[in-house]
């Protein structure tokens, strides 16, 4: 007998930082599992960035939080001169769809890629 094989789906967005959350790409979390955002080099001053969530791609987003009531936030590390891969916070797997939106001016502007697995 052979083995079983678990087949999961892997897909990555492309999206660009703001601070306006109106701006930023919608990405689909449906039938997603776990996830990570690879951010390019950034001014050394970025300090988080923040996760909305909403159940309908064009809906109203909100600001994700975890179970206790703070901000599930994802904490930047400082860089000017490599990228880094940050974990998507467990909290954002509930959603339907979210947006990656910079807390202050200093990612503005910075490509990520959001990469899900199912």
């Amino acid at each position: 007998m052979s083995d079983s094989k678990i087949r999961r789906k892997a897909k990555a967005y492309d999206v660009t930082l703001y601070t306006a959350v109106a701006s930023c790409a919608a990405v689909p979390m449906v039938d997603m599992a776990g996830g990570v955002v690879s951010v390019g080099t950034m001014n050394s001053n970025a300090v988080a960035l923040n996760v909305y969530v909403s159940d309908e791609e064009s809906g109203t987003y909100v600001q994700l939080h975890d179970n206790v009531g703070s901000p599930a936030n994802i904490t930047l590390q400082p860089s000017t001169a490599v990228g880094k891969a940050y974990a998507l916070p467990d909290a954002a797997f509930a959603a339907q769809w979210i947006k990656i939106v910079s807390s202050t001016t200093n990612s503005t502007g910075v490509v990520a890629t959001v990469t899900m697995k199912g």
